[in-house]
């Protein structure tokens, strides 16, 4: 080979090192980052393009804490269905920012403080983490996670016809898991029937979902908050945010026999890091795929403006107090319904609690 063309073939990499080196906000990446960008320059292809490099950081903050006297702190436990004598206590479970197929970690996350604890949850395999601080009135707690991942724009590829003909390969445990009726997601009679009717003369899986998609895309108005989270509210008011759209697309999907699930996180550009969440279907040749149902061109596309947080609903988390439950906690028989920045069960405090999203550094690579 000669000299030109090797310089030809090395220049994205070397871009990419002087636009990572000479970023003031940057430090040089260390030779074992060299090797993660250079396996993420070999990724880009068709499916996967337009890198980004992302530099974040998360922080959950537990300010002004104030622990309940002994009169007040029986009356909140009693109007909280708790016992009497059950002492102030605050639980905080959050998911490790970690890889996905569009999502490649160049380091551990930093955390301060570490954890107590990190598990891997056993329904979805998200990997997570968990604090039980000790608490003093008139103190703060507050958790910070920085991280660095290179994300990219997604577009899979689909051979329908292949697709089609390997329907009946999709493994079991997939279709048991991810085609059932669960809580938030329940197959209702009424949503059955509106699946049929939309689906009657459509064959094809493929073809289903895109249906389903477009249904959801025509027939749902966004609004946020929505009044209620879950499929039945989404279905009966055709209103809500991008968790009601996931919702009712995942549910109708699970009805045809489509295996769905949720992913989690932020759009995580320095313009835009509000939380979203979106849906991935299972096709049996492809594996895992994105559909986000609440945007215009979200069907089989994730665009490189993600953080992926967690993966499925009603997640379960180790470390839950027996009392916990949506009345008094985010977390209900050991179960939290979707985690993207934190779960929270307190009990006995007063406290103001805040989360931030900061975009230290994001860059579009050559």
């Amino acid at each position: 080979m000669s000299l030109n063309n090797s310089l030809l073939r090395s220049a994205p990499l070397l871009i990419m090192f002087l636009v990572i080196a000479c970023s003031h906000q940057s430090t040089r990446p260390d030779p074992d980052e060299m090797i993660i960008l250079q396996n993420a320059m070999k990724k880009l292809s068709s499916e996967y393009s337009n890198p980004r490099l992302v530099t974040g950081e998360l922080t959950i903050s537990v300010k002004n804490v104030e622990l309940l006297p002994k009169d007040a702190l029986i009356e909140s436990n009693q109007a909280n269905g708790i016992r009497d004598e059950e002492p102030p206590s605050l639980h905080i479970w959050s998911s490790d920012i970690r890889d996905y197929p569009t999502q490649m970690m160049l380091s551990e996350s930093t955390i301060r403080p570490q954890p107590d604890h990190s598990f891997i949850d056993s329904e979805y395999g998200n990997q997570i983490l968990y604090w039980n601080p000790l608490l003093q009135s008139e103190t703060n707690f507050i958790i910070t996670r920085e991280f660095r991942y290179i994300t990219y724009d997604y577009r899979p590829e689909i051979d329908r016809a292949a697709e089609r003909m390997h329907w009946d390969q999709i493994p079991p445990e997939i279709r048991e898991k991810y085609a059932r009726s669960e809580r938030f997601l329940e197959q209702e009679e009424a949503l059955v029937d509106t699946v049929f009717q939309l689906l009657e003369n459509i064959a094809d899986p493929i073809s289903q979902a895109e249906a389903i998609y477009n249904w959801v895309q025509e027939s749902m108005t966004y609004i946020y908050p929505p009044e209620q989270r879950g499929v039945k509210n989404a279905l009966e008011t055709l209103r809500g945010d991008c968790g009601q759209y996931s919702a009712l697309f995942m549910t109708m999907c699970r009805i045809a026999g489509i295996p769905a699930r949720q992913q989690s996180g932020f759009n995580f550009v320095p313009e835009n890091t509000g939380a979203h969440v979106w849906s991935e279907i299972y096709l049996p040749v492809k594996g895992w795929v994105p559909v986000d149902a609440t945007r215009k061109n979200g069907f089989l596309f994730l665009d490189n403006k993600r953080l992926i947080t967690s993966i499925g609903l009603n997640i379960p988390l180790e470390h839950t107090p027996a009392w916990a439950n949506f009345q008094n906690s985010e977390v209900e028989h050991e179960k939290t319904d979707f985690m993207q920045m934190y779960t929270l069960a307190s009990s006995g405090i007063n406290a103001d609690f805040s989360s931030t999203r900061k975009v230290i550094r994001s860059v579009e690579l050559p």
